[in-house]
């Protein structure tokens, strides 16, 4: 359990971002991102929950993958998802890895354990990218299949121009 005392004890000089942008990956903020986040007990348990999922997946594939992350506004719901999809990627960030400054991976063996598992045996591909910027791009009523093909295009360096490619034209 987090203490107030542990909270107290950090350097209230670094500057914080009020807003998480999953799309902002600018190594500063991703890294003040991962050193601060203070997670609640509930939120240390689905981490576990969730690693431990992945960790299993491999072992016993299914169709019934898949993660839904929902809350409030301001309940902490992409703070949660940027730093899962930097920790599962591996990312380098000022030097070190995604997986290296975040907290809850030190607080838990078992989470530890489970990262250390999910970074060495099952590669990822982490695409991020904030649904409501990438819609509004677009002046047609956009499926988000179709929004998250064209991130993933942008993010292979491919043309993001696939129009022709639909059925029927």
């Amino acid at each position: 359990m987090t203490r107030i005392a542990d909270l107290l004890d950090r350097d209230f000089s670094t500057p914080i971002e009020e807003i998480i942008k999953v799309n902002n990956d600018d190594p500063d903020t991703v890294y003040t991102e991962l050193t601060e986040y203070v997670a609640t007990d509930r939120i240390k348990v689905e981490y576990e929950r969730l690693f431990s999922a992945m960790a299993a997946a491999p072992k016993s594939p299914n169709e019934g993958v898949g993660v839904w992350i929902s809350g409030f506004f301001g309940s902490g719901k992409s703070s949660f998802a940027k730093n899962l999809g930097y920790v599962l990627a591996n990312r380098d960030v000022r030097g070190t890895s995604a997986s290296s400054p975040f907290p809850q991976a030190g607080e838990s063996n078992r989470v530890s354990e489970y990262v250390q598992f999910l970074n060495q045996a099952v590669p990822y591909e982490i695409f991020m990218f904030d649904v409501q910027v990438d819609l509004s791009v677009q002046s047609n009523a956009e499926q988000i299949a179709e929004v998250m093909y064209r991130v993933l295009l942008r993010n292979l360096d491919y043309a993001e121009d696939y129009g022709h490619l639909r059925a029927g034209d």
